[in-house]
């Protein structure tokens, strides 16, 4: 009869806590569909940092709504901060995430200066993502999204905090982007693979 000692015991077919790796299987996931993991990694890294722009007050930042500020371009004729405005500028959003993370990843990653390791894969995210930031604090913000409304120079017009949260906020974007895409891991991974299965074989 078994025991609750026995039950509870280790057998061949226990997964160890080591052995379970998710990040393992979503880099094998991107080598095998990288386009559809092009698209997860720009749906994450906008959602998630897009929320974070909603709480910027709470580190006494102004906050940053770029699906509205979205809307007062995309949907012009609407009720200022109707819900109209919001989900036209939400789709606007969307689609710019979906066209950074591929111009990033067809365009600029082979071309940024850094090695292919983690932390090199980590710099190139932050360095597109700070370049990011300059157009959108020294062209967006002051000349499209609040033209006239005294942004002045690289946004710095009411303070250093506007600018500083654009930046951080982008930071933050290409840290999701660096966690979610890194060519160079799964290509160690792909090895790493074909190793095992030829020692199993």
């Amino acid at each position: 009869m078994a025991t609750l000692g026995s039950s509870l015991a280790p057998t061949s077919s226990t997964l160890a806590l080591s052995e379970i790796r998710p990040d393992k299987d979503w880099f094998r996931f991107s080598g095998r569909h990288p386009l559809a993991a092009l698209l997860v990694t720009g749906f994450v890294a906008t959602q998630t940092t897009t929320m974070i722009g909603f709480f910027m007050p709470v580190i006494g930042l102004p906050v940053l709504n770029w699906p509205l500020d979205n809307g007062h371009i995309g949907a012009p004729g609407t009720a200022a901060g109707s819900a109209g405005q919001y989900f036209v500028g939400q789709f606007m959003h969307y689609l710019n995430g979906f066209a950074f993370i591929l111009i990033f990843a067809l365009l600029a990653y082979s071309k940024l200066p850094f090695r292919d390791t983690n932390l090199g894969n980590f710099l190139k995210a932050q360095a597109f993502c700070v370049i990011l930031s300059i157009i959108s604090a020294g062209f967006l913000v002051p000349l499209i999204y609040s033209p006239g409304k005294g942004m002045g120079f690289f946004s710095f017009g009411h303070g250093w905090k506007l600018p500083f949260a654009i930046l951080l906020w982008h930071l933050i974007f290409g840290l999701h982007i660096a966690a979610l895409y890194n060519p160079g891991r799964v290509r160690r991974l792909q090895l790493e693979d074909r190793a095992a299965a030829d020692a199993a074989g």
